[in-house]
């Protein structure tokens, strides 16, 4: 009370101005508490080196589509994940003979579930199961050696649940 008898009113703003200050200050801590939790995946450590590399593959992708080779993936879901055969096609659509061929798995959203697979000969290409244990996209990255080139090519996959 007052010395002149009314009551004194209390003002809202500090109290809710605070609310305001810690529920930002909660915040920020999740967004650290994530960032820290789930590092990106997609810094290298060395730039220079990664620009050389994705030079090298450019060029060889340029080499082997000049020659018409092209590589031809099939996926079939499976309870494990994905059963891919893969192919490597010359320009008239005859399978070429790969001495190997590797699947790199790639969850773009997420870090820590890339993963690389050696496919085994089966006829005339390859084939694997290929463990993917999200649901949701995934990108497929193949590498097939022929004659001393590398094809490559990328494929995008969803999965569902």
């Amino acid at each position: 009370m007052r010395t002149d008898g009314t009551r004194r009113r209390r003002e809202p703003w500090p109290v809710a101005i605070a609310g305001l200050l810690a529920g930002m200050g909660l915040v920020l801590s999740a967004l650290l508490w994530l960032s820290i939790r789930y590092g990106d995946a997609l810094v290298v450590e060395d730039a220079f080196a990664a620009g050389l590399r994705v030079n090298d593959e450019l060029s060889a992708r340029a080499r082997t589509d000049a020659l018409g080779w092209r590589v031809d993936l099939a996926a079939t879901p499976v309870a494990e994940g994905v059963r891919v055969q893969v192919r490597l096609l010359d320009g008239l659509g005859r399978a070429l003979p790969a001495e190997s061929v590797v699947v790199r798995r790639v969850r773009p959203a997420e870090g820590g579930f890339d993963a690389d697979q050696v496919l085994q000969r089966s006829g005339d290409g390859f084939e694997g199961v290929l463990a993917l244990p999200r649901p949701g996209r995934w990108r497929l990255g193949v590498r097939a050696l022929h004659a001393g080139e590398t094809v490559r090519a990328e494929y995008s996959l969803e999965v569902a649940s």
